[in-house]
């Protein structure tokens, strides 16, 4: 396993992802923004703080100019965690609104989180300045329209951003990815009949935590019929001899890069049957055909029109997407299956350094099982590359 902290340059890293936060809000016409989104403040600056708590508890929040310097507001007592971060210029308390801190004082906050935020576009930008946001709170926001400040989304621009990777990020993900597939390997050890799903889960978080890895996004590993369909969160069942076990590892290890990855297994000293390694095929073969279309300059319009074509006892429950971007999560962008172009596919192309997650989810309908795999891979000028060695059930082939 890698040591990140030896094997990439980490302030090339930050550098790197501040110039394109500031390369495309001016590219969508932004003159600053204020990012609350732990990723993308994180992503922008380098500094992370109680990630998952401050997702729902809006008190941290970065101000980020397309020229002028960098203001992070972060929770009280905290300010000293980004002293050694170059990205920063200054860094002041937050201000919150949110009703449990406020109460009925939560529109005054309000007010005064809006008077500096609006100080500080006009000394940095100007009066006529542009701010951009990736969330969108009613109270601040209805003080900024009533200010007269003009707003926009902020959430494209940072899609854009973090959508192509440099050279060290994708290491990074390279790193957490090995975690991953060590700790899947570790929980293997202990996948025997008699164990809960609730276990074999916890193995894996442990084998994170230890490695450095951070937390968990889902709770998706499951067996036998809790597999079909899928989506069935982790439980006390008991794992019995000869059912499959499925999972979606979605740890986010390492310096906080999503390790995504999907895989499935025959629990105990039975073989699979042949109903078992008939799905198992089916979802191996839609991997291998979607993973040989990737490569620079297509469309996602022609890689629908070009995907495998699921069997129809498949298609009702087939997963939510075949492709979608990983980095911090789960990222820009995301190609949903051809049924579904009409409602939901947007336009796009496949670039050099996206790196991107290819799924397939086989489950007949009234079927006992399914079987999940997903692998990551990197967009590179001759293809896709493969950011994980964790094996495939090759003799289930």
């Amino acid at each position: 396993m890698l040591d990140p902290f030896k094997a990439v340059d980490e302030a090339q890293i930050r550098t790197y992802r501040l110039d394109r936060t500031r390369e495309l809000l001016a590219e969508f016409k932004m003159d600053a923004a204020v990012l609350f989104d732990p990723l993308n403040l994180r992503y922008a600056t380098g500094c992370r703080n109680m990630q998952v708590w401050t997702w729902n508890n809006l008190s941290r929040y970065v101000f980020i100019p397309v020229e002028g310097p960098v203001v992070l507001f972060d929770y009280g007592g905290a300010l000293h965690l980004s002293d050694d971060l170059e990205t920063i210029d200054e860094t002041r308390p937050a201000k919150s609104w949110d009703y449990f801190g406020s109460g009925n004082r939560a529109e005054e906050h309000a007010k005064k989180w809006t008077e500096e935020i609006v100080d500080l576009l006009h000394q940095t930008c100007g009066k006529d300045a542009i701010l951009g946001l990736d969330r969108a709170d009613l109270l601040p926001l209805l003080e900024l329209q009533a200010r007269g400040i003009k707003i926009k989304d902020a959430k494209a621009p940072m899609e854009m951003a973090r959508a192509i990777k440099s050279a060290n990020e994708v290491a990074l993900i390279r790193n957490s990815m090995q975690v991953c597939t060590d700790a899947i390997a570790f929980m293997r050890e202990h996948a025997e009949p008699g164990v809960t799903e609730s276990y074999l889960l916890s193995l894996m978080n442990q084998y994170n935590i230890e490695h450095g890895g951070e937390y968990q996004e889902t709770r998706l590993l499951s067996s036998g019929h809790h597999t079909n369909p899928w989506f069935t969160e982790t439980s006390n069942k008991t794992v019995e001899n000869g059912e499959l076990l499925v999972f979606d590892a979605d740890l986010i290890g390492p310096e906080g890069m999503f390790a995504d990855q999907s895989r499935a297994f025959v629990v105990g000293d039975s073989k699979p049957t042949d109903r078992q390694r008939r799905l198992y095929a089916h979802a191996y073969e839609q991997l291998e055909h979607n993973m040989a279309l990737l490569r620079p300059g297509v469309t996602f319009e022609e890689f629908g029109e070009q995907s495998w074509k699921m069997h129809d006892i498949y298609v009702p429950n087939r997963y939510a997407e075949m492709i979608h971007g990983i980095g911090f999560g789960v990222e820009y962008p995301v190609i949903y299956y051809p049924e579904d172009h009409e409602t939901w596919q947007y336009s796009g192309t496949f670039e050099e350094g996206m790196c991107v997650c290819v799924e397939s989810y086989v489950g007949p309908v009234g079927g006992d099982e399914g079987v999940k795999l997903e692998q990551p891979v990197l967009i590179t000028r001759e293809g896709s590359e493969p950011l994980t060695n964790c094996p495939f059930e090759d003799d289930y082939l």
